[in-house]
Formats: structure tokens, C-alpha cells, sequence
């Protein structure tokens, strides 16, 4: 039981800090644009701006991209079907915080109740 109640710590700890950083981005990307070449030292941690690209291919490229998936998918059924599957199991766990009551699990980690003014 102590190496769960400390894994729920850690946990909780962690989503608050992701919300914060997820708030803080926007505002962070807007203040590294102004630094020249798009790059800042702060603390240790060094920010750069990247670019993303993402590849729109025409219509009749995706058309055929799509039949080869679904030819992909058609054999890994039968290959399911005829039984030449090999299952390799392995336990793990999932953690998560229900929506519900992830503003108030949240508020009890003392960084985000400050950071998101939250009274308490």
C-alpha cells in the first residue's frame, strides 16, 4: 500500500504541474518569438522555436494510401481468424484522476492551488 499512496502523490503532482505548463505555454511561445533566433537559456532549460511540418498528399495518393491500409488491416484479421497471432502479455497499470473530480483532487497540490488562485 506505501508505494501506491506514494505513486498518488507523485501523480497528482505531476497532472498539476502538466495543467500549469499547459496555461504557461501560449504565453511562453509569445515571449520566445521576441528573442533573437527564437532561443532563450533560462534556469538550465533551453527553449527553441521549431517548425512542424505536416504532409497533405492529393487526392488520388490518399486514395491509394487508404486501400493499403485497408489491405494491411483485411490480412491482419484473417492472419487473427486462422490463429497465426502470437499474444505476448505483460501487467501494467493505469493511473488517471476521473474528471469529476480532478479540480478538486488538483486543488490540493499547494503549486497549483497558488499558481491558479485557487482559495484554501
Amino acid at each position: 500500500m506505501k508505494a501506491l499512496k506514494l505513486y498518488a502523490k507523485y501523480y497528482k503532482k505531476l497532472k498539476a504541474m502538466d495543467e500549469i505548463l499547459k496555461d504557461l505555454h501560449p504565453l511562453a511561445l509569445r515571449e520566445l518569438k521576441k528573442y533573437p533566433e527564437g532561443k532563450a537559456d533560462f534556469e538550465g532549460v533551453e527553449f527553441h522555436i521549431t517548425k512542424k511540418v505536416e504532409k497533405k498528399f492529393d487526392e488520388f495518393i490518399e486514395t491509394e494510401l487508404k486501400e493499403m491500409r485497408d489491405k494491411i488491416n483485411q490480412l491482419k484479421q484473417e492472419a487473427e481468424e486462422k490463429g497465426r497471432v502470437i499474444l505476448n502479455e505483460r501487467e501494467t497499470f493505469d493511473a488517471y484522476i476521473p474528471r469529476s473530480s480532478k479540480d478538486q483532487v488538483l486543488a490540493g497540490i499547494p503549486d497549483y492551488r497558488k499558481y491558479f488562485a485557487i482559495g484554501g
